[in-house]
């Protein structure tokens, strides 16, 4: 068995922008940690969202557990219960099932970065999004966590 060691400065990043509000994500960037280094059971990721850029759509999972760890720089996380200001040392949880839509907006004047881990649910999942017209999803990820095309 190996030791699966990983750099961040050498993890690929990626500009994921989704097909619905796409002009909202231009600042995101994204490196999976975990995938880098062999994980399937979770997945861990560091984000960086430059000014005015969002991290998803809000949303909630009912399969998935997700928690968020503020690295540098400030971010608003906008959840059921209202905003909430996060800095460098906040953290915050979304248990699976919990019906509470969220999301982070970097409404600061800085690059914010953060280290996001979260369930990686193997067969179906179901994650609602209530401010879109797209509703609930159903995904599937396979034995490896990744999501697989229906």
């Amino acid at each position: 068995m190996e030791t699966r060691l990983g750099r961040l400065a050498q993890t690929p990043r990626s500009r994921t922008e989704p097909p619905i509000k796409p002009e909202l994500f231009v600042g995101r960037l994204e490196a999976q940690l975990g995938k880098a280094v062999g994980l399937m059971q979770f997945g861990v990721n560091h984000l960086t969202l430059e000014p005015g850029s969002y991290s998803s759509l809000r949303h909630w999972h009912e399969g998935e557990d997700e928690f968020l760890f503020v690295l540098s720089g400030e971010i608003t996380l906008i959840d059921d219960h209202g905003e909430h200001l996060l800095a460098a040392g906040d953290y915050v949880g979304f248990p699976a099932g919990m019906a509470n839509a969220h999301h982070l907006v970097n409404r600061s004047s800085g690059p914010t970065t953060a280290l996001v881990v979260g369930t990686r649910k193997q067969g179906l999942e179901t994650i609602h999004y209530p401010d879109d017209d797209i509703g609930a999803v159903t995904v599937h990820r396979g034995t490896d966590g990744s999501r697989v095309e229906n």
